[in-house]
């Protein structure tokens, strides 16, 4: 290592035991905290009461299923929408199979993925929506735009792996 004396060498132990020391503190002051006044930290709708014959409105999924949450809600009829959700999930793996880096439809490919990506933003835009009249309509067009888009990204791998071949 070519330490040829005490001159080369750094101590760590000041530095170490400062910054563990705030740690400590900093932890100690939250759970004080959380045990002197718990409910501070809390949401405020935690203390209404529950209705068991009505889920309230506002609950949404996560973030990354808001797409399929609003393609779900798109559908009235219960079984499709399970399917048309599902289906939209497994989209993302057949995409896995697609490779458009060879195609000579670059310029084309481009617009389907930006448009796919476009329509799947405003999907997830649209399931933390209210379920409200223009929210609804859009639903179903966007939902319908995403599935026409998807298949077309498909389309235009086959065609042009045919095609150009």
């Amino acid at each position: 290592l070519h330490c040829h004396g005490d001159y080369d060498k750094v101590c760590f132990a000041p530095e170490y035991w400062g910054k563990d020391a705030y740690d400590i503190l900093v932890w100690l002051v939250f759970i004080v905290m959380s045990l002197i006044s718990p409910f501070v930290l809390g949401d405020a709708e935690m203390f209404i009461e529950a209705d068991p014959m009505m889920s309230p409105v506002h609950i949404v999924p996560e973030w990354y299923f808001l797409f399929a949450y609003a393609i779900l809600r798109a559908i009235p009829n219960k079984i499709l929408g399970v399917i048309a959700l599902l289906m939209s999930i497994v989209i993302f793996y057949f995409f896995a199979f697609v490779n458009n880096y060879t195609s000579s439809l670059v310029k084309l490919n481009k617009l389907l993925v930006f448009s796919f990506i476009v329509s799947s933003v405003v999907l997830s835009w649209l399931g933390q929506c209210l379920v409200e009249d223009p929210f609804t309509l859009l639903s179903v067009i966007f939902s319908l735009l995403y599935f026409g888009l998807a298949s077309t990204l498909l389309f235009v791998f086959m065609f042009s792996k045919k095609l150009f071949e």
